[in-house]
C-alpha cells in the first residue's frame, strides 16, 4: 500500500498522533514519506523534534490538494475493485 496515502487517510480521519510503528513501517521510510507531504504540500501543521516529522493530535490537516489527492485515489481503487469483480 502507499505510505503516503495511508498517511493523508488517517490524518483525514482524524487519527492522531501518527507515528511510523502505527503503520507498520521503518522509521526512515516514515519521515521520507511525511517530509514529501509537507514539502510539496499535501499536509500542513507538521512538527519537528531531533530531526524527525512529528503528526500530533492537534495540528496535522490535510491541505486541498492532499483532499484532492484521496478523492483521487479512492476513485481509482475503487475502479480498480469493479474490473476484479467483473
Amino acid at each position: 500500500m502507499d505510505i503516503r496515502y495511508l498517511i493523508l487517510k488517517e490524518i483525514s480521519e482524524g487519527n492522531t498522533p501518527l507515528m511510523e510503528k502505527d503503520l507498520q513501517v521503518e522509521e526512515d521510510e516514515f519521515d521520507k514519506a511525511v517530509n514529501f507531504l509537507s514539502r510539496e504540500k499535501y499536509i500542513t501543521g507538521v512538527l519537528y523534534a531531533d530531526d524527525r516529522p512529528i503528526l500530533e493530535k492537534i495540528g496535522p490537516a490535510l491541505t486541498e490538494k492532499g483532499e484532492q489527492y484521496l478523492l483521487d485515489k479512492s476513485k481509482i481503487t475503487k475502479g480498480l475493485r469493479e474490473i476484479k469483480r467483473s
